[in-house]
This record gives C-alpha cells, sequence and structure tokens, in this order.
C-alpha cells in the first residue's frame, strides 16, 4: 500500500457523489482504472494542450511518480522530463531512470537544480536525490541521502539554498539536509519525530506529516500534518540548519490538514484538508510565527459529496484565485479569493479527464507562472491533464487529451 494513502485504503468504500447508485471499494476503482490505461501507454509524441499563449509561462515540466506500480497499475520509468511551448502544450523528452518512486520533486530557488523524494515501499527508509538542470537533461550530484524516515512525501529548500527540509509521512519524521555549493546533498544534520495521533482510526494511527513549508521571511517552517490535525510551526536557524518547536494549531477533528500555500502578501495561509473535504484559511502572524483559523470552504458544489480528499493548493500571484483538486471527485476546482483574502467562493468544479470513465486521482496540481495553465497528475488515471485558467472569472477549461504518464504524483513546472 501507499504508506502516503493518496492511493486508497482498500478497506474504504465511496459513495456515489449524489447519493445515487452503487458503492465500490477503494481498491477495485482504482485497479478498473488502471486495467484499461495500462495498455494505452504510449509516450513518445503524445501531447497535453492549452490554449493561448501566456507570458511568462514554463518552458519545462518534470513529472514525478511510481516506478513500483501499486494496485494492479503500471509504474513509470522514472522522473519524466517534457517541454512546454508558448501554448501550454506538453511534450515528453525523456526519462531519468536512476530512482525509484520519485513521487514528489522541487526546485532550488535559483531553479537550476532539481531535487525528488525516493518514496520507498513497505516502510523503508527513503532517500533524496539531487540533479543539476541542463536543458532537457538532468545530471545527478553525488550520491542519495536519506530522508531520516519512511515515506518522504514533500521537500522545500530553504530560499538562501544553504538546507533541504523533506518530511516523512510514514514514520513522522522531518529531516535538514546541508545543501552544497554544486548543489548536492549532505548527510542531515537534524531529525525530529511528531508524536501525535487522531480520532480516524484508519489515516490518524500517527503523525503523518504531509507538507514543509518556509514562511515568506524564511526564518520559520510550517508542518501540515494530517494524523493529528494539526499544523506544526518551526523557528529555523539558518545558519545551523535546526528546527524548534514554536507552536501547532489544531484546524478540527478529523480534518487531516495535508497542504498549504501562502497568500501573496504573506499574512494568511491556505490549507487543503484531505480528510475535511475543505480548505482553510489562516491568518498567519509573522512577529510570533501563531496561525489562527479565519474561515473553511468546501471543495464540493452544493449537495454533493466530496467522497475524498484535495491535494495540492495554489494562489495566484495577484492573489485574486486559488486551485486545487479533489480525488474521488476527480475534479480540480478554482476559487475566489476576496480582496482581504479571508474567504473564498468556489468558482469552478471541473473533471480532470472529461473523456475518460473512471477514477482519475489528481494527486498534485501545477499552477504555471502566468497564472493561466493549471496541470494535475492524475496518478490512477495515468495521465497529465492541462487546463486554461481564466484570469477575470476563474473558469477552467479543458485541455486537448490529456499526456499519457504511468502513475504521475507530480508535476513540477520550470
Amino acid at each position: 500500500m501507499n504508506p502516503d494513502r493518496t492511493q486508497p485504503d482498500p478497506g474504504g468504500t465511496l459513495p456515489d457523489p449524489g447519493g445515487q447508485g452503487p458503492s465500490y471499494t477503494r481498491r477495485r476503482l482504482l485497479t478498473l482504472a488502471g486495467a484499461g490505461a495500462a495498455a494505452a501507454l504510449g509516450w513518445s509524441g503524445t501531447t497535453a494542450a492549452a490554449g493561448g499563449t501566456p507570458r511568462p509561462h514554463a518552458h519545462h515540466a518534470y513529472i514525478g511518480g511510481f516506478t513500483i506500480g501499486e494496485y494492479g497499475l503500471p509504474g513509470l520509468p522514472g522522473i519524466g522530463v517534457a517541454t512546454v511551448d508558448a501554448a501550454g502544450r506538453l511534450r515528453l523528452r525523456g526519462w531519468q531512470r536512476d530512482i525509484a518512486n520519485p513521487s514528489y520533486l522541487t526546485l532550488s530557488p535559483g531553479r537550476d537544480h532539481l531535487y525528488a523524494v525516493s518514496q520507498l515501499p513497505h516502510g523503508a527508509t527513503g532517500a533524496v536525490h539531487a540533479y543539476r538542470i541542463d536543458g532537457d537533461r538532468l545530471h545527478p550530484l553525488g550520491r542519495p541521502r536519506s530522508s531520516g524516515g519512511a515515506a518522504p512525501v514533500h521537500l522545500a529548500v530553504h530560499p538562501e539554498s544553504r538546507f533541504l527540509l523533506t518530511v516523512n509521512y510514514d514514520s513522522g519524521h522531518i529531516a535538514v539536509l546541508p545543501v552544497a555549493g554544486d548543489g548536492g546533498l549532505g548527510e542531515a544534520v537534524q531529525v525530529i519525530r511528531h508524536r501525535g495521533r487522531g480520532p480516524d482510526p484508519v489515516e490518524q494511527r500517527g503523525p503523518h506529516p504531509h507538507m514543509i513549508a518556509f514562511d515568506p521571511r524564511g526564518t520559520r517552517v510550517l508542518v501540515p500534518d494530517k494524523g493529528d490535525d494539526h499544523v506544526h510551526v518551526y523557528d529555523f536557524d539558518t545558519r545551523a540548519g535546526r528546527l524548534t518547536p514554536v507552536g501547532a494549531t489544531r484546524l478540527g477533528s478529523r480534518v487531516g490538514p495535508r497542504h498549504l500555500v501562502f497568500h501573496p502578501r504573506g499574512h494568511l495561509a491556505y490549507v487543503t484538508n484531505e480528510l475535511g473535504h475543505t480548505v482553510s484559511v489562516l491568518a498567519y502572524d509573522a512577529a510570533t510565527g501563531r496561525l489562527t483559523p479565519v474561515s473553511h470552504a468546501s471543495v464540493a458544489p452544493p449537495g454533493i459529496n466530496p467522497r475524498n480528499a484535495p491535494s495540492a493548493v495554489h494562489v495566484t500571484a495577484d492573489g485574486r484565485l486559488l486551485v486545487t483538486a479533489d480525488r474521488g471527485l476527480d475534479t480540480v476546482e478554482s476559487f475566489r479569493v476576496s480582496p482581504s483574502g479571508r474567504t473564498l467562493t468556489l468558482l469552478e468544479s471541473q473533471p480532470v479527464t472529461a473523456k475518460a470513465p473512471g477514477t482519475r486521482w489528481p494527486r498534485d496540481v501545477a499552477l504555471d507562472g502566468s497564472g493561466r495553465y493549471v496541470y494535475t497528475a492524475n496518478q490512477a488515471g495515468q495521465s497529465v491533464s492541462a487546463f486554461r485558467l481564466d484570469p477575470a472569472t476563474g473558469r477552467l477549461t479543458p485541455a486537448a487529451d490529456p499526456l499519457r504518464v504511468a502513475s504521475p504524483s507530480c508535476v513540477l513546472l520550470r
């Protein structure tokens, strides 16, 4: 089983979103989705298009995922390297094949290095890989370093590029790794562990830190923990690379905070809640690191059972729109952000692959630098979808046929 549980829990069920029709086990939904996709995989020359000519726009996309297939799904060969043309179209160029399960990727602040977790199965200690980016190629830098725990699922590089931090979903560990002058990684200088748990007997049996993010000043670190319903805040010593707990804010019971993003002004944070099916708005006090819940918005339209879990979250550079995706509903959402930033209004909930039946499971969302293109990594749908985001209305327009990729879990734009 994928320790992240963004692969469905095999013992659970998903009711029909309107409360009508049969229920299916989550494992069965994924198995059905993977069976048809496996035979259709043909990466060479496939594209995902989005209309218009955004400027500035991404020139490359990197696709992470699972090389070791689960639930009958095929695995991808490694890290996919794709180009992005002026119309937002993805074209796959090749694979970096020296890594197992690169389920999450991130860039250095200078955008010249790429870092990837290796989320190994069966509770094995994970690893972090470093690469130098050279056009369409990735060059490994040194040997992989231990992630300090089991199932690393997220990475963040400090704005000064001196340290990389990672969180381990299965074991609850957070590790701080030094970054060398050439972008390579050293062994961890600190490993700490969360200890909490929550009321959900399956999803919250222990700590499950799911993301790690620096605040806008780079002096604090925020960690949403799905396992204990808290967002943890740490002071970060930028010279020694050490974390010191500041506090933790509980978002509710069985909420399961997963990912967060700061408002461009830095005074608010938006958190997707995997078990609560919501996005929470939190006021952030930069002086103290205190987080205060302000409001919550459902990821599902009125009358629709959300069924499962929102994934990643992004805000446009002007702070006017927020995007996320929901696994189970298999949709990508856009929200209007109020002028104060303190409330969200759901504008659109768009199927990630309108032309394809069955579970798609959009595990990750990426927002182009122009704020006009959105991409989803559809892990069970064996695809990456592209959408045009209208900056005035928040409308999401489906692109052409999705890019076919086995078991993608992350899309990184550069």
